[in-house]
């Protein structure tokens, strides 16, 4: 894998990272209403629960690429639709009035970031689209290692970033105020991305 193609993979998880949802208001809540470290703690959490669903993704796909390139291909580009749809929700989702930080949770923010990854089925989901972009039969196996770390080490970098700003500079505040934004400016790229990942695959 060279440069270029890890950078896109690496573009895309980042995106899929910082879209608001229930990970990312866990983080906030935990840093504000306990300190910085609980929300880093559930952030590297967050992050083993990734490199969990990662693998289970990867090990899926080569099993599936090995035996059917054709079921693949289709894998490839129903992954590459779901971007498209995803872009198009987020896009065109209506405001939302719940604060982001509005959510029960336990005191254990280890077992809280790692349970709240791991009970998402839409991350299995999101990673069969991004992966299915990624694998070919060729991919060797430090290519499958980095396909496996990138996101899980984005997830759990990016979320202690957010600990650590929320409990510095007020970025809660900004989050929330600018949630719709961030979600449209997210749907444009996403779309673009599954847009070019389709013409690509037909003119394959």
């Amino acid at each position: 894998m060279n440069f270029f193609i890890w950078s896109q993979l690496a573009l895309v998880c980042l995106l899929g990272a910082m879209s608001p949802g229930p990970s990312l208001a866990l983080i906030i809540h935990n840093s504000i209403n306990y300190n910085r470290i609980s929300g880093i703690v559930a952030a590297i959490a967050h992050g083993i629960g990734i490199f969990l669903y990662a693998t289970v993704t990867v090990l899926l796909l080569e099993l599936i690429l090995k035996n059917s390139e054709k079921i693949f291909f289709l894998i490839q580009i129903f992954g590459s639709i779901f971007l498209v749809l995803l872009g198009l929700l987020f896009l065109f989702k209506g405001n939302d009035s719940e604060e982001i930080s509005n959510k029960k949770i336990n005191n254990n923010s280890f077992m809280q970031g790692f349970v709240i990854a791991i009970i998402n089925p839409k991350i299995l989901v999101w990673f069969v689209a991004i992966y299915s972009q990624f694998i070919n039969i060729n991919s060797n196996k430090f290519d499958k290692i980095i396909l496996i770390l990138t996101p899980s080490i984005i997830d759990a970098l990016w979320y202690s970033l957010v600990a650590i700003l929320v409990t510095s500079y007020g970025l809660e505040e900004i989050l929330t105020k600018k949630k719709s934004i961030i979600e449209k400016l997210i749907g444009i790229i996403f779309i673009i991305i599954g847009l070019i990942l389709i013409y690509s695959l037909i003119n394959s």
